[in-house]
């Protein structure tokens, strides 16, 4: 049996790479049941030491909705499984940014289409850094990105001064918080796990 990933992202990714969404395994674990995924009467379950993860998952889409769609649009990359959470994602944080900014009332309509645009640039770094090895976007690149798939036209070399340099560093706590809690979960099925196959090793 083969350890999970410690990045509980890859290992999210990793449960839904593997055969066992096919198949009742997940389900009969999360109702307690003995689940037999070696051997000969394992039937065709590649990747099935991701179960526990699957299982976490599932109960996350149940239980937390808004975080399971979080954990997708983190860990799926560029796939329909976690665009179609891409909306949603979007609007909790755009729902927070506003909690977290009193003055958003007074913001002009420009402004307000510009944040949501930076909110979805934000979100693609994020998405696309599974690992954090990857250098942050800068200025450039975030406004090109504003321009380019969002129509909305940032100016870079105004980036301090418009003070989007805050409301960059805001979406990336908010986005931050997002992820610590939609992880911790997995996070601790992945430790709980580990520890199980290193006894049986």
């Amino acid at each position: 049996m083969s350890y999970l990933d410690s990045n509980p992202r890859v290992s999210w990714a990793n449960a839904f790479e593997s055969g066992i969404r096919t198949q009742a395994a997940a389900d009969l674990e999360e109702a307690g049941c003995q689940v037999q995924t070696s051997g000969a009467k394992s039937g065709g379950c590649y990747g099935d030491e991701y179960t526990p993860v699957y299982s976490a998952i599932r109960l996350m889409e149940r239980e937390q909705p808004l975080l399971a769609a979080v954990g997708h649009w983190l860990s799926l990359a560029d796939t329909p499984a976690a665009n179609q959470h891409l909306d949603d994602v979007a609007d909790a944080v755009l729902a927070l940014y506003v909690a977290k900014t009193p003055e958003w009332t007074t913001y002009r309509k420009a402004r307000k289409e510009r944040v949501e645009a930076l909110i979805q640039a934000r979100m693609m770094q994020e998405r696309n850094d599974m690992d954090g090895s990857r250098p942050l976007w800068q200025p450039l690149e975030v406004c090109f990105y504003c321009q380019e798939y969002m129509g909305v036209r940032l100016i870079a070399k105004n980036w301090i001064q418009d003070g989007w340099h805050k409301e960059w560093a805001k979406l990336g706590d908010i986005l931050a918080a997002l992820e610590s809690e939609a992880m911790e979960p997995i996070y601790q099925v992945v430790k709980k796990t580990n520890r199980l196959y290193k006894k049986a090793a």
